[in-house]
């Protein structure tokens, strides 16, 4: 069986590695000249979103593939450069450069009747495949806010950023970062040290620093979860977790000044709302007022902007980290079946429902890493692939699909324990 994996960033890689020694006849499409995905600054391909600052928001022990740990010298939280190297030595260790077509973008992904598909890359003719497995992703194409009135100054979005004086220069000025994401807080403190920085959030988020290196790493998804959660039912199981959750969250934040005690939203009271933020210092700044809080933006008045409380402020520039929208361009919107990729259901996360042989891998709302629970979700495709379990009735594929950015936030160790169990794995 040939089968196509679009892009060889982490969970490309683990994909295109999963299914080769499963016996499966697989290859790799990357737009980018190098593999590494988004750990690749400035990647031709003109994907990558990272800034020199950037670094893990997961330790070592949750970052790693099951067979393929970070190196003793990296510390507990890789930076950009150390990620792209490990990737880079993974693809080399595991011979998969010799199956990945580099700075070759698939520019179309056509079904056929038969279920296989004709894979379209620039500069080549269509190829056929059995299967395809798309990985390129969700942190690629940026959402740009639509916000009433006109600025006089430059915006750029968070992906365009690289650092203080990359690609503008936004030192000594009043800066505006829009968005409570990563992204924003972590752009937001690194400006602070040469620029005034305003930080607006629309809501609130829990704020949590990362883990210390002497404090136990939550479960890797590849490690079977405890007895007591195998034993109960699903909604039970995931009840007495959000519950486990929630105390742990609050121990991790005890120390730490409430968001909306230094301006911010207030978190919402479900910490699976919305996927935590992972920052040490921006509740220090905010609270000293290097960084200083703004709520929504009402409108842009040229040099000035309105913010949702009636303030105003004379800005110099505004960042948007404002996320990304799921984006698979070389799919046409009747073959999702959605007016919105960002709408995309799919069974387990990962297949389509009207077409069993086309795969989403890398893309989910985890507490976790998702680089590991990538490998895991294409242990999965694997085993489909090669016909080792059965699948429900279409009937029922359909019933049980979710939404893959919108469902409810999973934890990483279930949502593996429960793949495995459906493709028999021991």
């Amino acid at each position: 069986m040939k089968v196509a994996v679009i892009g060889a960033g982490p969970s490309g890689l683990t994909t295109l590695k999963t299914l080769r020694e499963g016996g499966l006849d697989a290859c790799a499409f990357e737009a980018g000249s190098r593999v590494g995905g988004q750990w690749v600054i400035d990647n031709p391909s003109g994907t990558s979103a990272a800034y020199r600052s950037l670094r893990t928001n997961t330790n070592r022990a949750m970052s790693r593939f099951t067979d393929y740990a970070f190196p003793d010298e990296y510390p507990e939280y890789p930076s950009h450069e150390q990620m792209a190297a490990w990737l880079e030595r993974y693809a080399h260790r595991f011979e998969l450069k010799d199956h990945i077509a580099l700075s070759t973008r698939v520019e179309r992904v056509e079904p056929e009747t038969d279920g296989g598909f004709l894979v379209t890359a620039a500069g080549r003719s269509p190829a056929r495949f059995d299967a395809v497995v798309a990985a390129t992703g969700n942190l690629w194409d940026p959402v740009r806010p639509e916000i009433p009135g006109y600025f006089d100054g430059p915006t750029l979005h968070s992906k365009d950023y690289r650092d203080p004086g990359t690609p503008l220069d936004l030192r000594d000025k009043h800066i505006l970062v829009v968005g409570l994401g990563n992204s924003g807080c972590e752009i937001a403190a690194e400006l602070s040290k040469s620029a005034r920085v305003f930080l607006s959030a629309r809501s609130g988020n829990h704020i949590f620093p990362r883990l210390s290196p002497d404090r136990p790493a939550p479960p890797h998804p590849a490690e079977p979860i405890p007895t007591l959660f195998r034993l109960l039912p699903v909604t039970a199981r995931n009840a007495l977790f959000k519950a486990i959750f929630t105390r742990a969250l609050a121990r991790m934040t005890s120390t730490l000044p409430r968001p909306d005690s230094v301006g911010l939203p207030p978190a919402p009271r479900d910490p699976f709302e919305k996927r935590a933020i992972v920052n040490e210092e921006i509740l220090r700044l905010l609270g000293e007022g290097s960084v200083t809080p703004k709520p929504a933006v009402r409108a842009l008045l040229g040099s000035k902007v309105e913010f949702a409380d009636g303030t105003m402020e004379a800005i110099d520039a505004i960042v948007f980290a404002t996320g990304y929208r799921f984006s698979l361009p070389y799919l046409s919107r009747e073959v999702l079946g959605v007016g919105d990729a960002a709408d995309l259901r799919l069974y387990q996360g990962i297949l389509h429902p009207q077409h069993p042989r086309l795969f989403v891998v890398g893309v989910m709302r985890v507490f976790c890493s998702i680089w590991p629970m990538a490998e895991q979700q294409a242990k999965w495709v694997a085993a489909r692939l090669l016909d080792r379990f059965p699948l429900p009735s279409p009937r029922e594929i359909e019933r049980r699909a979710y939404p893959v950015l919108r469902g409810p936030l999973a934890h990483c160790p279930f949502r593996a324990h429960d793949l495995r169990h459906e493709a028999r794995a021991q």
